[in-house]
């Protein structure tokens, strides 16, 4: 039996030591800034010269060469699909390194975290349970990279929209699979990155090592931006929804091997 209040204390104490951590936090931001707002500016204030936004963003003339033109609404001018594109389907498989980034940057900091700073033998020898002590280690990054990530999307929706409105006559953001990638994908990511992490940060020596980690999780992602720009596949509701599916069964897998192969004797005989 999982006690709630002993796992909610364990999440407040590594918030705290978080939120002391300005050198983590000012790399929270540095991501999001980029994806949610350098790069949609660039692309809407852009999107009148086509030539100007093919060079600035990379690989984006490859993208849009492979799009299926059924992928993109009707009578929309050439500079609309080329912004509709970006912001819609380009931008899609990005986003998901936000959770995947912030995660990584949290949860690193779990066990090794604590052995860095001299505090893991007193954690290892709390009440807590093996369970209960992996539960909060993982829901202590999974909640600030998911509400982190949230947050980025209603801000990317509000800039989108206003920047666009003119160019692209009205609202046209967010989609169906933004939806699902937003409320389905990113807490689902999250979940995967960090687990993976707080299972090799108890057997690591660094931050930086256990880190390595998310090269993991990372490579999916990329494959999918990879498969749009080639065309091999096109990041929409149903692969959104495939994709979901998936990681819910990694997701629940992933958890039950983490707890059950959490030993805190292999990690106090290593201190």
């Amino acid at each position: 039996m999982i006690d709630r209040h002993r796992v909610r204390a364990l999440m407040r104490k590594d918030w705290r030591e978080l939120a002391r951590n300005t050198q983590v936090i000012a790399s929270l931001v540095i991501l999001p800034l980029v994806l949610v707002v350098i790069i949609p500016s660039a692309v809407l204030l852009l999107g009148n010269n086509s030539a100007a936004l093919t060079t600035t963003v990379a690989g984006l003339q490859g993208f849009l060469d492979n799009l299926p033109v059924q992928a993109l609404p009707a009578g929309y001018s050439s500079e609309q699909l080329m912004v509709y594109a970006v912001i819609v389907y380009f931008m899609a498989p990005l986003f998901l390194l936000i959770p995947v980034i912030v995660a990584s940057l949290t949860a690193s900091s779990s066990f090794v975290g604590e052995k860095e700073r001299g505090t893991i033998e007193g954690l290892l020898y709390t009440p807590l349970t093996d369970r209960e002590l992996v539960l909060g280690k993982v829901f202590a990054s999974v909640i600030p990279a998911v509400l982190l990530t949230w947050t980025s999307f209603l801000v990317y929706t509000v800039l989108v929209n206003t920047l666009g409105a003119s160019l692209m006559g009205g609202l046209f953001f967010p989609t169906w699979t933004w939806a699902i990638s937003v409320l389905a994908l990113v807490p689902l990511v999250a979940f995967l990155a960090t687990c993976l992490i707080v299972a090799i940060s108890g057997r690591s020596t660094t931050m930086q090592g256990a880190q390595g980690t998310v090269v993991l999780i990372v490579l999916p992602v990329i494959a999918l931006i990879l498969g749009q720009a080639t065309g091999l596949m096109l990041f929409d509701t149903l692969i959104a929804g495939i994709v979901a599916v998936a990681l819910l069964a990694i997701d629940v897998a992933i958890f039950r091997t983490v707890v059950g192969r959490f030993q805190r004797e292999r990690i106090l005989t290593r201190l």
